[in-house]
């Protein structure tokens, strides 16, 4: 899966191209990861506004009914947007080469894929509700309307698999701040809609997922826009003509399929523990849930610098630029660590500050000690959380996605869920659990420190 695999073919030069190949290591991955963060932020502001306009104007059944398919719905995201980073990653090598027949090709393929996955999975959402909403073990009092919900938010499926693969394209060119523009246009087109659907005519749950359905069809339409006049290669990516190439189909699954996975590896891991948690009572809960919003900051910088490394790390690696690659790894992931200790700083010491906005005060005098305690229990390992991602998309820019899926499903997943059957039995306390994630950052942060500094010494050594 090397660009370098083409080296004897015909090559048509990108000119005048600007990529993160040249310039200030940090000012680069800084300034692309901003817009990630912002992204990332949006999406979950929009989500607390959705979930607020549903509740308010239709009522507690309509919210349960939109929650019950919640957790569903993340995963087939989450693997969508693993399938489009492992094609961004293809992608990214081509244009830090210059190559510009390899990055049409790999462009037209990546969308003709994201065409087929997205049609799957809408066939596959409308067909199958009913069954997988039993199986989740949904409420009889909600089910028909959960399935209303589910169904018709599956018609748009296909578009969001297409946006999350034309959005990573735009990434593995080097820009984040256009994904952001329109991620920005159609959630305000989402919220709109869900006061028209849901406020004004009165259609409930249905008009919820269908004022979803129109914004992400509004974002695949702008995000195509963007791409036909991308001016590095002077419009010469016809996303209207897509085009499947057998060999950049190969080499994005092989890519792709394993960053899917692990991307749904996290939400599959963290039901389990939640699992867990919900035995331990309702305080326990309930400060729980106060410390997972006041981490979200460190979620969001952790999250977003993953892809910012993984199009810096591909985009070099094509380019043949080997030394910054490897400080770029080191730079990225000390931004990283820097910005969210910062955040652990503030919500060691601020936590007993911040924790009753969330609550009503006559909760506070019991919940507030809980929170403070477990998050100042948290805080000082958030840090190798930000290792382990940021090098986690470092490695898989070096196209070895296999590794890091495998390395995530040992030390978070596996280590999370065996500790759950294993050792919480022995102790049934919130503290135990805590501990388990905080075993389990620091084993994916050392791991994840290792499997850099080997895979990367495997592939620069070949690339020279």
């Amino acid at each position: 899966m090397r660009v370098a695999a083409y080296e004897k073919r015909e090559r048509v030069k990108l000119k005048s191209i600007s990529t993160m190949t040249e310039g200030t290591i940090w000012r680069q991955i800084f300034l692309f990861s901003i817009p990630l963060i912002l992204g990332n932020l949006l999406q979950q502001m929009y989500n607390t506004v959705d979930s607020i306009i549903v509740g308010n104007f239709v009522g507690s059944n309509a919210l349960a009914a939109v929650g019950s398919s919640t957790s569903l719905i993340c995963l087939l995201i989450a693997f969508s947007m693993g399938a489009s980073a492992g094609a961004g990653v293809i992608v990214s090598q081509f244009y830090g080469a210059g190559d510009e027949n390899g990055v049409q090709r790999s462009a037209h393929t990546a969308l003709m894929l994201a065409l087929i996955l997205g049609i799957v999975l809408t066939i596959a959402g409308i067909v199958f509700s009913p069954a997988i909403l039993r199986w989740m073990r949904t409420p009889e009092e909600v089910m028909n309307q959960s399935v209303l919900y589910l169904r018709i938010y599956s018609y748009g499926l296909v578009f969001n698999v297409i946006y999350n693969m034309a959005a990573g394209i735009l990434r593995a060119f080097g820009d984040s701040k256009r994904p952001l523009y329109v991620l920005l246009v159609s959630s305000c087109i989402n919220i709109l809609g869900d006061l028209l659907l849901v406020g004004v005519l009165h259609l409930g749950v249905g008009g919820a997922a269908a004022a979803t359905v129109a914004a992400q069809i509004v974002s695949v339409i702008l995000t195509f826009l963007f791409l036909a006049r991308e001016e590095h290669l002077r419009g010469k990516v016809h996303v209207w003509h897509l085009h499947f190439g057998r060999e950049h189909m190969v080499m994005m699954i092989r890519t792709g399929f394993p960053l899917a996975l692990q991307s749904m590896l996290f939400p599959v891991a963290n039901s389990i523990v939640q699992a867990s948690v919900n035995t331990m009572g309702t305080d326990s809960i309930a400060a729980w849930s106060i410390c997972d919003k006041l981490s979200m900051l460190i979620w969001l910088l952790a999250d977003s610098m993953g892809p910012a490394m993984t199009t810096y790390v591909a985009q070099n690696l094509g380019a043949e630029q080997t030394e910054r690659v490897k400080k770029g790894a080191v730079i990225g992931t000390g931004i990283s660590v820097c910005a969210v200790g910062a955040v652990s700083l503030f919500l060691f010491f601020c936590s007993g500050w911040v924790g009753p906005w969330f609550i009503d005060k006559k909760d506070a005098e019991l919940l507030i000690p809980l929170v403070v305690k477990y998050m100042q229990m948290m805080a000082p390992f958030y840090l190798f959380y930000a290792i382990a991602e940021a090098l986690s998309g470092a490695s898989c820019g070096l196209g070895e996605t296999v590794a890091p899926m495998i390395t995530t499903l040992l030390s978070i997943c596996l280590l999370r869920v065996c500790s759950i059957w294993v050792i919480l039995p022995k102790f049934e306390t919130m503290e135990c659990i805590i501990w388990i994630y905080i075993a389990s950052w620091i084993v994916a942060g050392l791991s994840f420190i290792g499997l850099f500094w080997y895979k990367s010494r495997r592939k620069l050594q070949k690339n020279r």
